[in-house]
C-alpha cells in the first residue's frame, strides 16, 4: 500500500471519527474537529471520554495547546524526542485536571465566608469575649483559608510554566526545521516540559492534604453555630 494511500486512509478515518464525535456532542468547537481529524490516534480518547458538550462538561484549552503543540512538533525533527501517544494523553488529562482544579479554587475561594479577612475578624472576637476553643477552631479556618490561597498561587505559577513551555516547542520545532542538527540538544526542552506536567502531581498531593485536614473545605459552613455553643 503506497504512502498516498495510507494517508487518505489515516483523514478518512480521522473524518468518521469526528462526525461520531459530533453526533455524540463531545466537540465544543471547530478547531476541536480539526485536531482530532489530523490528530484522532491523540485526540480522539479525549475528546469521546468528555462529557457532552453543553451537559457540564469544561472544555480546558491548555489540553489543546499541549497536544496541538506535540502534533506540530512531531512534524519536526523533534519527533524522535516527543512522548509517545499514550503518553501524551496521560500528560493532557493531568493538564486537564490541573485547569479544573484552579477553576474549583478559583470559585471556593470567592465565596463570601472564604474570605481570610473576615475569618481573621471572627477568631479576633471570640477570643476577646473568653471562647477560646471556637476561637481555637476559627484560627484554624484562617491557616487552612491561607493554604487554600497558596495552593491556587501554586497551580497559577505551574500552569503559566507550562503554557511558557510550549510556546518554547512550538517554537524550537520551527527553528530545527531550519538546523536539523540541534534536533538532538533540543530534547531538554521536551523533558523539561514532561517533568513540569508530571510535577503537578505534587499540588495534586498537597491538594489532597488539604482536603483531609479540613473535609468540609468544600461546604459553604461558617463557625458560627460552634462560635455560639463555645461562647
Amino acid at each position: 500500500m503506497s504512502l498516498g494511500v495510507l494517508g487518505v486512509c489515516y483523514l478518512a478515518v480521522g473524518v468518521a471519527i469526528a462526525l461520531g464525535a459530533a453526533v455524540a456532542r463531545r466537540l465544543s468547537s471547530a478547531a476541536d474537529a480539526i485536531l482530532l481529524v489530523g490528530m484522532w490516534p491523540l485526540w480522539a480518547p479525549l475528546a469521546l471520554a468528555r462529557p457532552a458538550h453543553g451537559a457540564g462538561a469544561a472544555d480546558d484549552p491548555r489540553e489543546r495547546e499541549l497536544l496541538a503543540a506535540l502534533a506540530r512538533a512531531k512534524d519536526s525533527p523533534l519527533a524522535s524526542v516527543l512522548p509517545d501517544a499514550d503518553n501524551a494523553r496521560v500528560l493532557a488529562a493531568r493538564l486537564r485536571e490541573a485547569g479544573v482544579r484552579l477553576v474549583d479554587l478559583d470559585a471556593v475561594l470567592a465565596r463570601p465566608d472564604f474570605d481570610p479577612a473576615a475569618a481573621e475578624q471572627r477568631a479576633a472576637e471570640l477570643a476577646a469575649r473568653g471562647a477560646m476553643t471556637a476561637a481555637a477552631t476559627a484560627q484554624r479556618r484562617v491557616r487552612t483559608l491561607g493554604q487554600l490561597r497558596a495552593l491556587r498561587e501554586r497551580y497559577r505559577a505551574e500552569l503559566d510554566e507550562v503554557h511558557e513551555l510550549i510556546a518554547q516547542l512550538v517554537a524550537q520545532a520551527e527553528l530545527v526545521r531550519l538546523q536539523p542538527s540541534i534536533a538532538h540538544a533540543s530534547g531538554e526542552l521536551v523533558r523539561e516540559l514532561v517533568a513540569q506536567i508530571e510535577g503537578l502531581d505534587d499540588l495534586f498531593a498537597a491538594h489532597a492534604s488539604i482536603e483531609s485536614g479540613d473535609e468540609a473545605w468544600r461546604r459553604p459552613q461558617e463557625y458560627e453555630p460552634m462560635a455560639g455553643r463555645s461562647g
